[in-house]
C-alpha cells in the first residue's frame, strides 16, 4: 500500500533540498575565493571601493559568512540562521551589483562565477543574486514557520529521503554551474541595464 505524503512532508523535503543546494553553493563559493584570492580581492575592491588590504578583509569576512551559513544550512536546527546569513550576503551582492550597473560600471568583475575568465557585470549577475537571496529568505521563512512544515525536518528524514535530497541538491548545483557557463557565452541583457 503506498504511503501518502502530506503537504508538510513534501514542503519539508523541498526545504531540505533547497537548503542543501544553497549550502553546497556557499561552500563552493568559499573554496573558489580561497583558490582565486587575487581575483576575489580585486572584485571586492572594485565593488566596495576598498584598498587591497581592505578588500582582503572583506573577502575573508565573505568566506567566513559563506562557511558558517553553508554549514548551518545542512542541519535542521540551525538552518534558519544559515538561511538568514545567506540571504543577507546575497542581498548585499545584489545591492553592490545594482549600484555598479546603475553607475555604468559593466567593466567590473563581481567574482561571482566559478570560471577563471573575467566576466563583465550584466543582468544575469543581478538576477542571480536576487534569486539566491529570495531562495535563502524562503528557506529561512520555512525554518521559522513550523506550522507550515509541521514536525517534518531534515532530522526526521529517513535514509532514502536524505539520499534523494542530497542527489537533488547536487543536481541543482550542476544545473546552476551549467547555466553560469552558458550565460558566459551569451550574456543576459535586460531592458535598461543593457
Amino acid at each position: 500500500m503506498p504511503v501518502e505524503a502530506s503537504f508538510a512532508d513534501v514542503l519539508a523535503l523541498l526545504e531540505t533540498v533547497v537548503a542543501w543546494f544553497l549550502g553546497l553553493l556557499l561552500a563552493a563559493a568559499a573554496l573558489h575565493k580561497l583558490s582565486a584570492r587575487s581575483r576575489a580581492r580585486r572584485a571586492a575592491g572594485d565593488l566596495l571601493g576598498l584598498s587591497w588590504g581592505g578588500a582582503g578583509i572583506a573577502v575573508g569576512a565573505a568566506i567566513a559568512i559563506e562557511t558558517v551559513a553553508g554549514v548551518c544550512l545542512f542541519g535542521a536546527t540551525l538552518r534558519g540562521i544559515g538561511a538568514l546569513l545567506a540571504a543577507a550576503l546575497w542581498a548585499v551582492y545584489l545591492g553592490l551589483i545594482g549600484r555598479a550597473l546603475l553607475a555604468g560600471r559593466r567593466d567590473l568583475d563581481c567574482g561571482c562565477s566559478f570560471g577563471k575568465a573575467h566576466r563583465p557585470l550584466g543582468s544575469w549577475q543581478l538576477l542571480r543574486a536576487g534569486c539566491l537571496a529570495l531562495l535563502a529568505a524562503t528557506v529561512a521563512g520555512l525554518a521559522y514557520a513550523p506550522a507550515l512544515v509541521g514536525a517534518a525536518s531534515a532530522a526526521g528524514l529517513g535514509v532514502a529521503e536524505c539520499t534523494s535530497s542530497a542527489l537533488a541538491a547536487l543536481a541543482l548545483l550542476s544545473l546552476y554551474g551549467a547555466l553560469d557557463h552558458v550565460l558566459a557565452l551569451a550574456p543576459l541583457r535586460i531592458g535598461a541595464l543593457r
